[in-house]
């Protein structure tokens, strides 16, 4: 790796550690500078804000759910479905070692309206599953075993609804008090059912995330971050 790099990770690294120990908006540039022991030009030479490092952490972060996603995929024996399943299930945004980022995500994009922030997320984990997501909506069709009569933008939308499933999960924990996990439940199977229906799947073959897995999940963010 490059010194350049070196340093620029380094910063990601360091800022990272302190926004999920003080919140984004508590840490400063100088604590930053302070915690690296870096000069401000040094700083700069890399993020010229510290809104724009908040945004390459989120880069990082969509970058490493995309390769989990397709080596989830990849892994997987099973047919379309399957993979589909293993796309979401716990190789996606929703991951046990993202609790720390989605916790950090939840505070700034939800909680404190940074409405840019949450949307250049989406975006680009849009950008970089929609290839991996139309590949089994083609296969699947091959196969059979979707009957979507739109395979052209099946993958499109099964993309769209669990991105818009995240807003809403984010939503309802971003509330005051507990998260009410009948709700993430109840959401979680309304999105489930939409996504067979898009792609023609059978009833019961598609899954997203496990129910149980995903409400202790939640839990866990709230109490480690939300609370």
């Amino acid at each position: 790796m490059k010194k350049g790099d070196l340093r620029r990770a380094q910063i990601l690294q360091a800022s990272e550690k302190l926004f999920y120990l003080q919140g984004y908006e508590s840490t400063s540039v100088d604590q930053i500078l302070q915690a690296l022991h870096l000069s401000k030009g040094g700083f700069y030479h890399h993020f010229e804000s510290k809104e724009a490092l908040l945004w390459a952490i989120c880069e990082e972060r969509a970058s490493s759910c995309a390769q989990a996603i397709a080596k989830a995929v990849a892994d997987c024996p099973g047919g379309a479905s399957a993979r589909i399943n293993a796309m979401f299930d716990k190789n996606g945004l929703w991951r046990q070692d993202q609790t720390d980022f989605l916790g950090l995500l939840i505070r700034v994009g939800y909680r404190g309206g940074n409405l840019t922030l949450r949307e250049r997320l989406k975006s680009r984990l849009y950008q970089l599953c929609l290839p991996i997501v139309d590949t089994i909506v083609a296969d699947g069709v091959d196969s059979g075993e979707f009957l979507t009569p739109y395979p052209h933008g099946a993958g499109s939308l099964v993309l769209q609804l669990g991105l818009s499933f995240t807003d809403e999960i984010a939503r309802l924990l971003a509330e005051e008090g507990p998260p009410d996990t009948a709700r993430i439940l109840e959401y979680l199977e309304l999105y489930r059912y939409a996504v067979e229906q898009v792609l023609g799947a059978p009833f019961g073959s598609i899954d997203l995330y496990q129910m149980r897995y995903m409400a202790d999940l939640c839990v866990h963010i709230w109490q480690k971050h939300l609370r």
